[in-house]
């Protein structure tokens, strides 16, 4: 059955006459003695009776007028909802990031997003890159934030906006100076990533440009659990600035600026390509064009 058809039953049991029914659909009288008949023959009942100068609803159509009228407040409601969600007054954008993105770049981005759309729901799944592009590939997720955004591109995505991300030497060895060249840290234990991890490719291919070995005396799979070695003063590493930046403000870590090029690495805000785009999901992604991206890299000194 058809909504139309659900109408015109619904508003003839309130007006007993096909002609006001007509006149308040903008429908002549024909148009809605089809409707009702349509209706009628699908339900296999017959919905009106004469009564007087006026029609009644005979016995059938009072049972299911209920149900019918239920029916047009359900098709209301998602009108309503669908056109709150177009005004973004409504809506839920799902993101996808990393575990130290999530904890170091995006609350800055939901706070600022939250100002604007309060009234839109974010929801934040954690994981690294390959996962994070299989949910975005399967619908569950509208947005990614991911570091290396390169491994979406033979994929059906969209980078929606890039930033520059610092990769920075830091250390907790008092004896160790502020300022140097990577030549000096030769016999300095390093602290880095697992073998094949996308962030220590970077690294390794950056030291090797350089012509730069690193003693390098544990790895890990974690930016935490390295964070925490150096800390305890086991040796010095290179990790994203973004995640260390508090650390240094707080004094708990130290940074050592490089004579070399810094490193750098590109971190984008990726969506499916073709998949139309939630109103929500827009913003978001509006908001992430204008977003100021200095938590990324170092001031200039």
């Amino acid at each position: 059955m058809e909504i139309r058809e659900v109408r015109s039953l619904v508003l003839l049991s309130e007006s007993g006459s096909i002609r006001q029914t007509a006149d308040s659909m903008h429908l002549t009288a024909a148009a809605i003695h089809k409707q009702l008949k349509l209706l009628g023959e699908k339900l296999g009942v017959r919905l009106y009776e004469k009564a007087g100068p006026g029609l009644r609803m005979t016995p059938a159509a009072e049972v299911v007028l209920p149900h019918l009228r239920n029916l047009l407040a359900a098709e209301e409601a998602a009108r309503n909802a669908l056109d709150e969600w177009k005004g973004l007054r409504k809506g839920l954008v799902r993101i996808g990031a990393g575990r130290t993105i999530a904890s170091d770049i995006l609350p800055y981005m939901l706070k600022r997003f939250r100002r604007s759309h309060s009234s839109i729901s974010l929801f934040v799944e954690t994981g690294h890159t390959q996962h994070l592009i299989d949910r975005l590939a399967q619908g569950v997720l509208d947005l990614a934030v991911l570091m290396f955004p390169e491994l979406a591109e033979q994929e059906n995505f969209a980078v929606e906006t890039t930033w520059d991300a610092e990769i920075v030497l830091i250390s907790n060895l008092p004896h160790l100076p502020a300022h140097c060249s990577l030549a000096e840290l030769a016999k300095t234990p390093f602290i880095l990533f697992q073998r094949g991890a996308l962030i220590e490719n970077l690294i390794e291919r950056y030291f090797s440009e350089l012509h730069f070995r690193p003693r390098v005396v544990m790895r890990f799979d974690d930016s935490e659990a390295i964070k925490a070695m150096v800390r305890s003063s086991l040796g010095i590493s290179m990790l994203p600035y973004w995640g260390v930046h508090n650390d240094l403000k707080r004094g708990a870590l130290k940074l050592i600026r490089q004579k070399e090029r810094k490193l750098t690495a590109k971190v984008a805000l990726v969506s499916r390509q073709h998949a139309g785009g939630s109103p929500p999901a827009q913003a978001f992604i509006a908001m992430a064009r204008k977003f100021d991206s200095c938590g990324l890299r170092l001031a200039p000194h």
